[in-house]
């Protein structure tokens, strides 16, 4: 009889546990599609934003982890030989377009926005994220391109590019 009340009282605590752990899983998710709504406003059809699941956000973290060389604080820059690093002093926005443009066939590459925060991934088009880059732009977050095998960092208050040919 103690048995039974032992186990179901770890069944309800186990239940209990779930349900905090879901209802903390929809707050994250929540906050990340408002992010994208903050993000990306006025998205049309042809211009798809997509918050992908738990499952493939991780093997996209995963991937971008095994492409690039990564050390405690982010992306070991001395170890990439393509790179440029914009300082915020300048027109970034117009010399990033035109770096990744003159570097890479960017109208239909995907792009996804890591954010080490957050569970979820961020999957749109490439050219979406140049165009918002002011509003992407965050410490901890990375833009990555598996086909062309470009990363963008945002360390302190510069913008980092670097690629794979």
């Amino acid at each position: 009889m103690v048995k039974d009340k032992k186990e179901r009282l770890k069944e309800l605590l186990d239940k209990q546990k779930q349900k905090g752990i879901k209802e903390q899983e929809k707050r994250e998710y929540e906050t990340v599609l408002e992010e994208v709504k903050e993000l990306f406003p006025n998205t049309g059809s042809e211009e798809k934003v997509e918050i992908l699941s738990k499952e493939d956000s991780k093997k996209i973290t995963d991937e971008l982890f095994k492409e690039f060389p990564f050390y405690r604080s982010g992306i070991e820059w001395t170890l990439m030989f393509y790179k440029t690093i914009f300082s915020n002093l300048v027109d970034y926005e117009g010399a990033l377009a035109e770096l990744v443009i003159k570097n890479h066939n960017v109208n239909n590459e995907i792009c996804y926005i890591i954010d080490l925060n957050y569970q979820h991934v961020i999957k749109t088009k490439l050219i979406r994220i140049i165009h918002r880059i002011e509003e992407v732009r965050n410490w901890g977050r990375y833009i990555y391109s598996p086909q062309i095998k470009l990363v963008i960092e945002f360390p302190s208050n510069d913008i980092a590019v670097g690629w794979k040919k």
